[in-house]
């Protein structure tokens, strides 16, 4: 690595060919990349529109929510005109985009989340229609109901999986094979679509199949107001980024109406205020003043440099998607209905698949409860392993559609799969007869990790050695653990589990892999030169500790006795704090508001 000097009171290396960054520089509140919270090359199988709907935390929001408060509430003795009230609220909160750019969402937007909708609120009721006669005594008639239901489901996968394929992977999917024919020898002129990712696609495809699915295994009766299935599937607050929905939680509210209370009122503004806080302080703030310089020229950094911020990141990328969840689901507690829970204090995870049922709780849920099961049901308890893979393989490509989301979807399914074997092995066979076996597998898998790093990620023969050296030393200390965790052994699994995530990070939040790339040489080059001044300042520090600290607590020091408190508070008190959060998240703001993260999903 290259040494580093001090010029003009900022340090640079010595040796870089390019100019180095001024470490003291601050990305400008008008820059896009600032603005969409990611860099927008992050994701290039399709340009997105992050700032295409409101954003939570901007005075628009608060000017829409307001009224739509009072308009809905104002109307709880007319169930019927509330609920086309809150139905067309929710679709100008989708198309009513905030005074930045991009400028807001184009007319097709809608026209995709109406086909959607219409699309299964159709294939539902014709899903119904025959199932009384898969139990006929008739085996023509039973077949024909078979087909008929069969057809339907199919129509509502195709339509709706199809959209999201073309939208989010049709562009990758052409680069995949352009790669993979270059791999060959073959060539191919590179082909990209210009195609804007619709926002939400991937939230409200999940959530509106969710309905064919359970109406065709005979779980759910199909609505039969296509108002309320449409409100149920454009519903504003988990609209854009979650919770993922499933039509039998949320349909049964709408049928029964939401009552007034004032402690859904209280929660509800708790719930908004501890989700704003997480995205403003410790989302937008960390990412501008630490993770999005450090990544956006990784090879400019120490080692030292580069851990920090992934540490960052790792942070930043929870409180701002759990900060949305709460915003989310505390104003859809003001206006009377209850989300699902979308995290559960992910990181004090012990193992990846306890983190996966923390962690975007929805999204896992769902695939477990439509994919996992049904690959279990076809390939048996013989292909476990397979459906394990396949499942979390669709989780991390779910997030997005790039060669980084290829290699962090098979770090999940590869922990995953590893965690399952990890838990079923046999344990009781002496040390002696299953050792050479064991170092057999390590052996192959250390070879394998090193050939990917060195041909895919590009690394020396030595940096990827070194790589899986340090992953099969992970692995090995891993297994010597003991399944069942003492209170002295459960920080040792919290560390292993924690740290495997914040490496799966770097192709997470990378704009491309070349990022990628040099990010990972720049961790493993070990230069040992530190944290040069200028990079963070004690405030950063303070804001990394604080929300580590906040994370790691008891659940019931927040969610319950912050609650209490919050709720016995005067209302004149009450109204100073909320003054006093307003201004504070302004000035942190800068007037540049910032698309969440999980907008790009």
């Amino acid at each position: 690595m290259a040494n580093i000097r001090r010029a003009s009171g900022v340090w640079r290396l010595a040796s870089s060919p390019e100019p180095r960054r001024d470490l003291t520089r601050r990305v400008a509140p008008g820059h896009r990349a600032s603005q969409a919270g990611v860099n927008p090359s992050a994701y290039p199988a399709a340009r997105s529109d992050p700032a295409a709907a409101m954003l939570f935390p901007t005075f628009d929001f608060l000017l829409f929510i307001i009224p739509t408060l009072i308009g809905f509430w104002a109307l709880a003795g007319r169930p019927r005109a509330r609920g086309l009230f809150l139905l067309g609220a929710s679709y100008l909160f989708y198309m009513a985009g905030p005074k930045t750019e991009p400028p807001p969402a184009p007319p097709y937007y809608l026209g995709l989340l109406l086909f959607s909708t219409a699309l299964d609120f159709v294939a539902g009721a014709q899903i119904h229609r025959f199932a009384p006669l898969v139990r006929d005594d008739d085996p023509e008639l039973r077949a024909f109901a078979i087909r008929h239901r069969n057809t339907w489901l199919t129509a509502s996968l195709v339509g709706n999986l199809g959209l999201l394929a073309y939208f989010k992977y049709l562009n990758f999917l052409i680069e995949a094979f352009t790669d993979l024919l270059a791999v060959f020898g073959g060539s191919a002129q590179p082909l990209h679509l210009d195609i804007v990712l619709p926002l939400g696609i991937s939230f409200y495809t999940f959530q509106s199949l969710s309905y064919t699915i359970d109406v065709w295994r005979q779980k759910l009766e199909p609505e039969p107001s296509f108002a309320r299935f449409a409100l149920f599937v454009v519903f504003f607050p988990q609209l854009v980024a979650g919770p993922i929905v499933r039509a039998s939680q949320f349909l049964p509210q709408l049928r029964a109406g939401p009552r007034f209370s004032r402690e859904g009122i209280e929660t509800g503004a708790f719930r908004v205020c501890q989700g704003l806080v997480k995205k403003v302080v410790l989302g937008d703030w960390i990412a501008v003043q630490l993770t999005d310089r450090v990544f956006d020229t990784p090879e400019t950094f120490t080692s030292l440099e580069l851990m920090v911020a992934l540490y960052a990141y790792t942070l930043q990328l929870y409180a701002d998607f759990s900060g949305y969840s709460d915003i989310a689901i505390g104003t859809a507690r003001m206006l009377g209905f209850t989300l699902p829970e979308n995290f559960d204090r992910p990181y004090q995870s012990r193992d990846i698949a306890e983190y996966w049922r923390r962690w975007h709780m929805t999204l896992s849920t769902w695939l477990r409860d439509y994919v996992f099961f049904s690959l279990l049901a076809r390939f048996g308890s013989r292909g476990g392993y397979l459906a394990v893979w396949l499942t979390m393989f669709l989780v991390g490509m779910w997030h997005g559609a790039s060669w980084n989301f290829v290699f962090f979807a098979n770090i999940h399914a590869g922990a995953m799969v590893f965690n399952r074997w990890n838990r079923t092995r046999d344990r009781k066979s002496p040390v002696a007869q299953t050792l050479p076996r064991r170092l057999a597998v390590a052996a192959g898998l250390f070879a394998g990790f090193t050939a990917i790093g060195h041909w895919s990620l590009h690394l020396t023969w030595l940096d990827a050695g070194l790589a899986s050296g340090l992953i099969a030393a992970a692995g090995t200390a891993v297994t010597l653990l003991p399944l069942q965790t003492t209170r002295r052994l459960t920080p040792l699994h919290i560390l292993a589990t924690f740290h495997l995530l914040v490496f799966s990070r770097i192709f997470f939040r990378a704009p491309d892999l070349d990022t990628s790339r040099q990010f990972i040489r720049g961790l493993l080059a070990f230069d040992g030169h530190g944290i040069r001044p200028g990079l963070t300042t004690g405030w950063v520090w303070l804001t990394l500790v604080v929300g580590v600290a906040y994370h790691f607590t008891p659940k019931a020091w927040v969610d319950v006795h912050a609650l209490r408190i919050f709720r016995k508070l005067p209302a004149p008190i009450l109204g100073v704090l909320f003054a006093a959060l307003a201004f504070g998240l302004m000035k942190l703001l800068e007037g540049a508001p910032r698309a969440f993260i999980y907008f790009q999903f």
